[in-house]
């Protein structure tokens, strides 16, 4: 009987080289990159959207107007507001070289002065007030009394003036001072009071602020006007 043959496979031996294996040819993309079909296709997409053109719509351009127009009055009106409350600046420096000068006053002399004779109406500079400024003129006080009072009194402004100013004093009486329309408590030490006005914006609507003896406070009606 013919014996039977195995045939052994082959084992590769170890450290052959594999049989190298080539990448595929590509080649390389053309530079620069035509984009322009591409961007023809998005700009007719925006400008056919519904049949109409890109851009602003007639409704479009009335808001935006109307919120320009609103932004800008809101500027305009509170730019004003801020001029005049920088011109309020005036009276509460003057209201307080008034008092400062009364206290003076009195610890020299154990009195207040009665700048505008018991008057608060009797003013300086004596003009009505407007929205434009005068001149405090010390030179003119020997002819207006009131300006002389409070040269005495040493109270002068060194520039023009927008608001009115006067003041009134007193002995101690023991009962509340009465002006214009307010109270105060019961005058147990002499006293003073002091007023400016103003008309900031030239109507018929006044600013008045006060200081007094009884308290330390500015107090105020219609203020910026």
């Amino acid at each position: 009987m013919q014996g039977i043959r195995y045939q052994t496979p082959k084992i590769a031996r170890i450290g052959a080289v594999a049989p190298r294996v080539l990448p595929l040819s590509v080649p390389p993309p053309s530079w620069p990159m035509d984009c322009s079909s591409a961007s023809r296709n998005m700009g007719s997409r925006r400008e056919l959207r519904d049949g109409r053109s890109a851009g602003f719509t007639l409704i479009e351009l009335m808001i935006t107007v109307t919120i320009i127009g609103v932004l800008a009055l809101l500027a305009t009106v509170g730019y004003a507001r801020w001029i005049r409350t920088s011109k309020t600046a005036e009276a509460t420096a003057m209201l307080g070289a008034i008092k400062s000068a009364q206290e003076t006053f009195r610890a020299e002399r154990l009195r207040y002065a009665d700048v505008s004779v018991g008057n608060l109406d009797t003013h300086y500079p004596t003009s009505a007030p407007t929205d434009a400024k005068v001149a405090w003129n010390p030179a003119g006080c020997l002819s207006t009394p009131i300006c002389a009072a409070f040269l005495t009194l040493n109270v002068q402004a060194e520039s023009l003036v927008y608001y009115r100013y006067s003041t009134i004093a007193g002995a101690a009486t023991g009962a509340p001072i009465t002006y214009d329309g307010r109270t105060t408590p019961a005058a147990n030490d002499p006293w003073f009071i002091a007023k400016a006005r103003g008309n900031l914006n030239n109507d018929a609507v006044l600013s008045y602020y006060w200081i007094t003896s009884f308290d330390t406070t500015i107090s105020n009606v219609n203020a910026d006007e």
